[in-house]
């Protein structure tokens, strides 16, 4: 029974020793600080594009339809030559098969469609391509999107100059308030729009026939904006 008290008795010694200690260390003040949001920005031209479009056949049977849409992707590989498009940035996105209807709902032929993407990694080729294509027999580009490659480097950029950004202004108030600034505690990126793409749509090209009296067809990209903001935290002495 003595040794049982003995045992209650030290217990409850660490258990008030503990209870001193963390009421030691709430009792000291907080190291003073300041929370300070900024964000940096950049416009960069881009240097990439992604077009897409669709490559149709039509035929009386599927067969014919389907012969006559491979005809025509062989003949925009064939403009595309001399482009410098490698094999990995031409790629078919979905192809679809289907019968079309008069107002009678009678089949009266089909239709193949193969969707494609095109890379396009020098875009100062973006009109002779898009000329290329449509000489091909291609009538409708669905899509053009603009992006920057390299976004890791403005990124890397952004995200230092948003915290530079942020301890000037924490500077400033600390100075205000008859303090000096010290290290950042700690920082969070709150958002990063890394290189977005501009995106164009449902571009009608010129047939072939009206394509060769055509100037060459002159697309100019603009900027892209791309910004990063962060949440920082500093100390003030």
């Amino acid at each position: 029974m003595t040794k049982i008290k003995q045992m209650l008795c030290a217990l409850l010694t660490v258990c008030l020793l503990l209870i001193g200690s963390a009421n030691a260390m709430a009792a000291q003040p907080d190291t003073p600080s300041i929370s300070v949001s900024a964000n940096a920005t950049i416009e960069v031209t881009p240097d990439t594009a992604v077009i897409s479009f669709d490559v149709n056949g039509k035929g009386r049977t599927a067969a014919e339809a389907t012969s006559a849409s491979a005809t025509k992707m062989d003949s925009v590989k064939h403009n595309l030559l001399g482009c410098n498009i490698l094999g990995n940035d031409i790629t078919t996105t979905s192809y679809t098969l289907y019968h079309d209807t008069d107002i009678k709902g009678k089949i009266t032929g089909y239709t193949a469609s193969n969707s494609v993407r095109i890379k396009l990694k020098d875009i100062s080729k973006l009109g002779p391509l898009i000329d290329k294509i449509s000489a091909a027999g291609v009538d409708t580009i669905n899509n053009i999107s603009f992006s920057v490659s390299n976004r890791e480097l403005y990124r890397n950029k952004l995200l230092a100059q948003a915290v530079e950004n942020a301890r000037q202004q924490a500077a400033v108030v600390a100075n205000a308030g008859g303090r000096t600034l010290g290290k950042l505690l700690s920082a969070n990126i709150s958002t990063y729009s890394g290189g977005m793409e501009r995106s164009y749509g449902n571009m009608k090209l010129m047939a072939a026939a009206d394509r060769a009296a055509a100037p060459e067809t002159s697309i100019a990209a603009q900027e892209i904006t791309i910004k990063a903001s962060v949440d920082t935290v500093f100390a003030m002495e």
